[in-house]
């Protein structure tokens, strides 16, 4: 199935992949194993940068799901559909 998957002010991880909003061929699955997949497709650069120690989605970024719902970390084993898009985001805080 075809995901969507976007790069919220990611500019590192956008150039690894080619671009802020990639189309991946997912075998189905949840947010974090397509999350898995994909660091993994773009090599260690990336992989370093999104994933945690544990494997799973770094405590620094966040998952918008279809541009609407706002996703916790315990959140990520939701199950994907046909034309789902997954924004990874980085959150920014300062004054």
């Amino acid at each position: 199935m075809k995901i969507t998957v976007e790069f919220l002010s990611l500019p590192n991880v956008a150039k690894q992949v080619g671009g802020k909003s990639i189309s991946h061929d997912f075998s189905g699955g949840s947010i974090q194993q397509l999350i898995g997949e994909v660091a993994g497709k773009y090599g260690k650069r990336v992989s370093d940068f999104l994933l945690g120690p544990d494997g799973r989605l770094d405590a620094d970024f966040r998952v918008v799901l279809n541009k609407q719902e706002w996703l916790n970390h315990d959140q990520l084993d939701r199950e994907l559909n046909e034309g789902d898009i997954v924004t990874i985001a980085m959150l920014v805080g300062g004054g």
